[in-house]
This record gives C-alpha cells, sequence and structure tokens, in this order.
C-alpha cells in the first residue's frame, strides 16, 4: 500500500505568482478542453510530438520537483539527439475523482518557456487511496492533444499508483491499444516499488509499443550544479533583455509571466535553458529583435501601438538605432554564451552522477534517443 500525504508542495516557489497569470492566459482553453492549432514545420525538420502525463497526487511531490528542474536538460538531449528536431511538448496533469481534478491538460506547443511555467505550477496534493485515474490521463492524451500527422508521438506516463477504471473512458489497456495503432508511441515511468503499478505499466507500456521503467519514489534526480551556470545564467539573462515584444498587453503579461518563472528556477535549470537556446534561437515569437536582424522584419512594418511604452513615439530612425543596438548586445551575449556552454558540456561529461539505477531524467533521455535514432 502507498502512502499519500494530504498536500505537499515541491519546486520553484516564487514561480507560483507568476504563473496565475500564465495558466490564466495559457491553459483556458485546455481546461475547456480546446488545444492550439498544429504549428508549421520548417522545411528540413524532424517533427517530434512529447507528452508527459504526471500524475500529480501527494506522493508524487519529489518526482515533480525533479521533472521541473530537469525538463530543459531533456529537451536539449532531444535537440543534441537529433539536431534537426521540431520539437514540441504537451503536459496531462492527473489525478483521481475527488480530488481539484481528475485532469489538466496543456496543449502541444514550440513555446518550451511556456511549459516550463506549466510545469512550475504543478503542486502535489491530493491522492489519499491507491489508485489514480490513469484512464482519464490517457484518454486526453490521445483523443484532445493535437498530435501532428507527420510526427514522431511519444508519450512518458509517470506515477506510482495502478489504474482506477471509473468506467466514464475507455479503460488503460483498450487506450493503450489505440495508441499503438495510432503510432502513439506510450512509455511508462513507475515511481516506487508497488507492484500492482509495474503490471499494469508493464502492459500499457506493452501495448503501446513503448518502453516500461522503474525509478526511486522521489524521481532520482541527480542535477549537478557547475561552476558555469551563474555565467551562463547571466548571460541568458542578457539575451532575454534584448527582446522587444510586439503585441498588445495580454500578449506582454504572458511573455513577463514566462520570464518570471525562468528567473525563479534553480541555477542549474537556468543554465540548461541557456543550453538549449546555445544555437542563438528564436526565444519568442513575439520578438521582433530576431526577425529584424534577419532582416524578415521591417522598421516601417510595426505597429507603434504593438510595441513596449517605452519606445512608442519613437521615429522610425530612433527605432531603428535601438534595435541595431539590441542586437549589437544580443550578438555578443550569445557568442560568450556559446563559449561558456562548452565548458558546461566538458565539465559534466567528466563528472557525470554515479546514480545506480538513473532518475527520471536520465531515463526519458535514454528512452528518446533510443526511439529517435
Amino acid at each position: 500500500m502507498i502512502t499519500r500525504q494530504r498536500l505537499v508542495s515541491y519546486g520553484i516557489p516564487a514561480a507560483a505568482t507568476a504563473t496565475i497569470v500564465l495558466a490564466a492566459l495559457l491553459t483556458r482553453s485546455q481546461q475547456q478542453g480546446i488545444v492550439s492549432k498544429p504549428e508549421p514545420v520548417a522545411m528540413g525538420k524532424h517533427q517530434i510530438d512529447v507528452v508527459f502525463a504526471v500524475d500529480t497526487t501527494g506522493s508524487m511531490g519529489g518526482l515533480i520537483d525533479g521533472a521541473k528542474r530537469t525538463v530543459w536538460s531533456i529537451a536539449s538531449s532531444i535537440r543534441n539527439t537529433d539536431p534537426n528536431a521540431e520539437l514540441r511538448i504537451g503536459l496531462v496533469a492527473y489525478r483521481d475523482v475527488g480530488d481539484d481534478y481528475i485532469t489538466k491538460e496543456f496543449a502541444l506547443t514550440s513555446d518550451l518557456d511556456a511549459v516550463f511555467a506549466e510545469l512550475s505550477s504543478y503542486r502535489a496534493a491530493g491522492g489519499g487511496d491507491t489508485p489514480e485515474d490513469v484512464d482519464a490521463a490517457l484518454d486526453v492524451t490521445l483523443h484532445k492533444m493535437q498530435w501532428r500527422d507527420d510526427a514522431k508521438k511519444l508519450v512518458f506516463l509517470v506515477g506510482d499508483a495502478p489504474p482506477a477504471s471509473r468506467g466514464d473512458v475507455p479503460t488503460f489497456d483498450v487506450l493503450a491499444r489505440e495508441a499503438g495503432e495510432k503510432q502513439i508511441i506510450i512509455n511508462t515511468i513507475r515511481a516506487g516499488h508497488d507492484s500492482d503499478t509495474m503490471a499494469s505499466f508493464q502492459r500499457i507500456a506493452a501495448l503501446g509499443k513503448g518502453e516500461f521503467s522503474s525509478i526511486q519514489q522521489d524521481g532520482g534526480v541527480q542535477q549537478i550544479a557547475t561552476p558555469y551556470d551563474d555565467k551562463l545564467a547571466e548571460l541568458s539573462d542578457k539575451i532575454d533583455s534584448t527582446a522587444v515584444i510586439a503585441g498588445d498587453e495580454g500578449v506582454r503579461r504572458n511573455y513577463e509571466a514566462k520570464m518570471a518563472a525562468a528567473a525563479a528556477a534553480p541555477a542549474p535549470a537556468k543554465a540548461d535553458r541557456a543550453m538549449y537556446f546555445k544555437g542563438g534561437e528564436a526565444r519568442a515569437a513575439e520578438d521582433v529583435v530576431g526577425g529584424y536582424a534577419s532582416g524578415s522584419v521591417d522598421v516601417t512594418a510595426i505597429p507603434e501601438a504593438s510595441l513596449p511604452g517605452s519606445m512608442r513615439g519613437m521615429d522610425k530612425e530612433q527605432l531603428k538605432q535601438e534595435l541595431d543596438r539590441r542586437v549589437a548586445d544580443r550578438k555578443a551575449a550569445q557568442g560568450e554564451l556559446a563559449k561558456v556552454a562548452k565548458d558546461r558540456e566538458e565539465f559534466l561529461k567528466n563528472n557525470a552522477p554515479s546514480d545506480g539505477e538513473g532518475g527520471f531524467d536520465t531515463k526519458v533521455k535514454a528512452t528518446l534517443e533510443k526511439q529517435l535514432k
């Protein structure tokens, strides 16, 4: 029998306030069962859609905290495995009948800052009895996530309790078989040592043509702090500060909430985020600086009302000078970041943890590398 705590809070406390705004802006559609339209893929890119369906009841606090701290590292691992990856990540939090929610989905998106902020808002709570509504989590994952037709489709179901079939959706075995037929690979990760969970998760993985893994109850994450983390975080912040977010106040609040969540992360997680963007990739779709630098954004075509208040009233020459300054600052910081990133990579290579059977991030990375290749 798994002992469940009624309320446990982990993670990144300072991010909680910021993510209230983000949740209102980004998850309203998910709560209503609406998902965003598929995003177009660039030519030559490989579409990869990954959904994490995570038990968020009280006993899962340690694992949720570990997932928050390592999501950027996992995303970087995907990019290292496939440099042409066009990655989207989605989330499904699940509990059971009688809790605050049964499922809460966050649509597949390429905006990983939004994914991180949503994940940072997760708190472990509820539960009480052993089974959880795995059926509902799988049903949402299969039927509400808008998978791209040509994408490699991967699911990681993570929990420490067996399914509780409530009769309102197909059972877990039916759904896992459907996933296999649709070429949606379901991988399962059992936290802890419950034998019933192992049996059901092994069956789900077998039917979903994925892999079963087992980790410690607390997730077993061993995140290494390096001498380069603070510098990477500083350079990453400098790059973020050069952004010019074009849009209405809602767009800017959305961006600010994501930045608040990122700023509240521990230093190794900030460094992992910097590593993900080390190649100079666009960090925000609404940022005009990158487009201006590449020549795809014309200064004269930017509506004044869409600019931040501090930049309204500038004539086109003043605006051009300001954007030129930001482009130069970004380029300098990005160049330095790339150099520091190499040093951090070498440090991590030489100081890899000896973590026995492996933690959550280790298992996910190993499975992804195998399945993407």
